[in-house]
């Protein structure tokens, strides 16, 4: 199951409850993946996939889903997650009132999802003219990279692992690391909306782990590595 396909079943979770809801699209949702209207109740909802992996959701999660709710002028906030979550971030939830909300997969009503991605400009975004969405390219050209080595100017990086939370890799100074899913969706939002993303744009808007992150999306056949300054370009396939 990839996130968006997790993202619906949190979705259908509140259609069940009587709830309007609304697909947020992959990128530049401000951390809310999902809205449920239901008379004046106006709900933020944030969803993460951590099932089955090491990544727990932690107190910074939820405070950024605290901004979130206010700058969309929601009612109150539910971050939706089929993993662990930190002892610390229930503390700092209960501090501002962010609902944490166990939800497991359902993948027996997933029919419909190539349809409804489709209308909501999910997994081909017309306005933008977007031709890829996130969660492809993520499943055809970087999940195939675990267990690969790749080399940069730097030296080596070894990817020991690929899933729907990021990349876990060692650097070429030895050191072993993991650089979230959320930092690479950035950085293609800014390739497929501009054209091209740079090492210091994703420095100012992630963890400090650009070099990764330009090294495995130039594996990517359509993200072109380009110097002076160091960045990516998206290069459109031809129709």
């Amino acid at each position: 199951m990839t996130p968006r396909e997790y993202e619906k079943c949190v979705s259908d979770y509140f259609k069940e409850q009587g709830y309007e809801v609304e697909l947020t699209p992959q990128s530049n949702d401000y951390g809310v993946d999902v809205f449920a209207r239901k008379g004046d109740e106006k709900i933020a909802i944030q969803v993460k996939m951590y099932g089955n992996s090491s990544r727990k959701v932690n107190r910074q999660m939820i405070m950024n889903l605290h901004g979130a709710k206010d700058y969309f002028g929601c009612t109150h906030g539910v971050l939706a997650t089929n993993g662990e979550v930190m002892p610390d971030a229930v503390e700092v939830a209960q501090e501002l009132g962010i609902e944490i909300l166990k939800i497991q997969e359902n993948t027996s009503d997933l029919n419909d999802l190539q349809e409804t991605t489709d209308e909501m400009g999910n997994m081909r975004n017309e306005e933008s003219d977007k031709i890829h969405a996130f969660d492809d390219i993520w499943k055809n050209y970087v999940m195939p990279l675990e267990g690969k080595v790749l080399y940069n100017s730097k030296g080596m990086n070894r990817i020991l692992k690929v899933d729907w939370t990021g990349v876990r890799r060692i650097t070429s100074t030895g050191k072993e690391g993991t650089i979230p899913i959320e930092s690479f969706k950035m950085a293609v939002d800014k390739l497929l909306k501009d054209g091209a993303v740079t090492r210091d744009y994703i420095n100012q808007n992630s963890s400090r782990v650009s070099s990764g992150i330009v090294l495995i999306l130039s594996q990517v056949p359509f993200f072109k590595m380009e110097k002076d300054p160091l960045r990516l370009v998206f290069q459109r396939p031809e129709e």
